[in-house]
């Protein structure tokens, strides 16, 4: 049997290519780097009819059964997604029942198959045409385009200094509006003086009547109570006073 080329991917998750002088599949495992056979066989088949105008029939083999940090970390495609292999796995391809080779660029292709596709990334140069149709858009001082929802602070200040302007000018309106009665009642009782509180009087102290003399008390008739007023002004002597002029 001639030489063929055989797929490894290593637990760290590399791919790379080696070639197998006599290809038997009882020594897989060798290849591998395991020293015995046990656990080792094949977990998944593909068989796919036609890709690039070559048909493909590609098994996988490897353990499930390991030591621990010894896990494979490489994402194989349905049905083994989930399944966790240990240490290297080993990608053959058969036509016919019989191993052929398969190169690292034939196995992506055929990995990409096997998902379905993947995204194409002429989409990305889609996006930055959008993006570049938005340049002759207007946009605030921040960067953000004007569509109506992004509000630029410029604007932001011009309506609060618009809001104040007119709360003023409300202000206003409400104090000429308001009866100018009320304004010159206002003034009126700006001007009223303030009544001036008349000092109140102390009450009078009672008069105490003098108490009346009682008869045993009573003064005895004589001679000088009997002298008339005549009487009493002859014997006043001040009008005879007269005031001497000295030399």
């Amino acid at each position: 049997m001639s030489a063929i080329t055989v797929l490894i991917v290593e637990k760290l998750g590399n791919v790379k290519e080696q070639t197998i002088k006599n290809f038997d599949e009882n020594e897989l495992y060798k290849k591998a780097g395991y020293k015995t056979a046990e656990g080792f066989k094949c977990y998944a088949q593909w068989n796919i009819e036609e890709l690039n105008g070559k048909p493909y029939s590609i098994s996988v083999y490897g353990k499930t059964t390991g030591r621990a940090n010894q896990e494979n970390k490489y994402e194989f495609p349905p049905p083994i997604d989930n399944t966790l292999f240990f240490g290297n796995c080993i990608i053959v391809n058969k036509t016919d029942n019989s191993a052929t080779s398969i190169s690292a660029d034939e196995w992506e292709n055929v990995y990409e198959h096997l998902f379905g596709g993947f995204e194409d990334l002429g989409d990305e140069d889609d996006d930055e045409e959008d993006e570049d149709e938005d340049d002759d858009v207007p946009r605030t001082k921040n960067g953000y385009v004007k569509d109506g929802f992004v509000i630029d602070d410029d604007e932001v200040e011009e309506e609060e200094e618009d809001e104040e302007e007119e709360e003023e000018e409300d202000e206003d309106e409400d104090d000429d509006d308001e009866p100018r009665s009320k304004k010159s009642k206002v003034k009126a009782k700006k001007h009223i003086k303030k009544p001036v509180k008349k000092a109140v009087k102390a009450p009078a102290e009672p008069k105490v009547k003098a108490p009346k003399a009682s008869k045993k008390n009573k003064v005895p008739d004589t001679v000088f109570n009997n002298l008339t007023a005549e009487d009493a002004n002859y014997l006043d002597c001040t009008s005879e006073l007269v005031e001497e002029e000295y030399v």
